[in-house]
């Protein structure tokens, strides 16, 4: 599944994201460790070994997200949830009893799954974004996030970027977004 799919299936058109309610729409709970301690009759430090912010994994036949609500701040809590959304939606989550870590491929696969789908290059483009601090407001991500899809952003904006169908699709779905955005910064 891609990040414009989800969006579709989610009907996200407006920033800044929230990835546990796009969860939510595509049936993947999201839950606290303190939760998962409880529900699951787990031990946190057990929870803490598989990652300090947040894993995914199935369980009956559905994808859950387990979030370390005391390990983070906002910006960083949503990034977690956004990437461990993309570890399901790509594939990569497996049974609590079969847990294993996920492979530097599939890390960085998830990274890129959040970054796209928290700040889509293309919304960002059409809106005339002009810094990583705009992104950063705009998208709700941390500062080092919006560097990283700034310099993205610059690079993508050399190119026809809206002759590629997804991100077409992505630039429709936002467009009334993207309408108001524009009209509030020129004023």
């Amino acid at each position: 599944m891609k990040v414009c799919d989800v969006y579709e299936t989610a009907e996200i058109s407006d920033l800044p994201i929230n990835p546990a309610k796009a969860a939510g729409a595509l049936g993947i709970k999201t839950v606290s460790y303190n939760s998962m301690t409880e529900y699951f009759d787990i031990k946190k430090d057990i929870l803490y070994s598989r990652s300090a912010d947040g894993f995914a994994f199935k369980t009956e036949n559905r994808f859950v997200i387990a979030v370390n609500e005391n390990s983070c701040g906002e910006r960083k809590r949503r990034f977690t949830i956004a990437h461990e959304l993309g570890h399901c939606v790509l594939g990569h989550a497996c049974k609590l009893t079969d847990f294993r870590f996920p492979t530097a491929a599939e890390e960085h696969a998830a990274d890129k799954f959040a970054a796209d789908f928290l700040a889509p290059l293309p919304v960002l483009i059409l809106c005339g974004t002009e810094s990583a601090e705009e992104i950063k407001k705009i998208c709700g991500i941390s500062g080092q996030a919006a560097e990283i899809r700034y310099r993205e952003l610059v690079r993508m904006r050399r190119s026809n970027f809206l002759m590629f169908n997804d991100n077409r699709k992505i630039a429709d779905m936002f467009s009334e977004f993207i309408e108001r955005y524009r009209a509030v910064m020129n004023r």
